[in-house]
């Protein structure tokens, strides 16, 4: 299929590092450099720079199907971009051998949006983009279980996951430039 055929996808990039121009945004950057560059539309969203509350296990989204997160904070603006969008991407270092925070916080509050609810993100496309100061590909294995288990109950398509150890410093990944190009192939391979 040539690249004018392909349907025209919407990608939303979630930030989940708190540096402006940490090893894993760069890394997302890339990504969606690939994708703008074959006539996607790219949205990117700093979590960190986000007024987040985490989940409180209320139950009310259970309560009322349709209510969705009763939490007031800056992801009420965040959900219809996750339904609008046809791929996902999720960007974080690694803290602690999982997401970062501000993207660990995200996660728990897709509850509202889970497979069972009229209102899911059930069939959506999505790729984990990693970095981590931890020179060990070994370090990523949580996360990749993490996102794997999440991927597979929300019913999402993983299209790939770039998972980048020993860069620590800000602009580590500057010295990977074949990682940095598997990224932005891996956005302009969008179907």
């Amino acid at each position: 299929m040539s690249p004018a055929s392909k349907k025209k996808k919407m990608v939303l990039v979630l930030l989940g590092s708190p540096r402006e121009d940490g090893n894993s945004t760069r890394l997302a950057y890339a990504f969606a450099d690939g994708a703008s560059l074959h006539g996607h539309t790219v949205e990117s969203i700093r979590l960190s720079a986000l007024k987040l509350k985490p989940c409180t296990v209320c139950g009310s989204c259970r309560e009322t199907v349709a209510a969705g997160c009763v939490q007031k904070d800056d992801l009420q603006a965040v959900y219809p971009l996750l339904r609008k969008a046809d791929v996902v991407v999720f960007a974080t270092p690694l803290h602690f051998y999982t997401w970062s925070t501000w993207l660990k916080i995200l996660m728990d509050r897709l509850y509202c949006l889970a497979p069972h609810r009229p209102r899911n993100l059930r069939g959506k496309t999505t790729a984990l983009l990693a970095t981590a100061a931890d020179s060990s590909a070994g370090a990523f294995a949580g996360l990749k279980a993490t996102y794997r288990l999440t991927a597979s109950y929300m019913g999402w398509e993983s299209i790939g996951e770039i998972l980048v150890p020993g860069v620590e410093a800000e602009g580590d990944i500057a010295g990977k430039p074949k990682t940095l190009k598997k990224a932005e192939a891996l956005g302009a391979a969008l179907a």
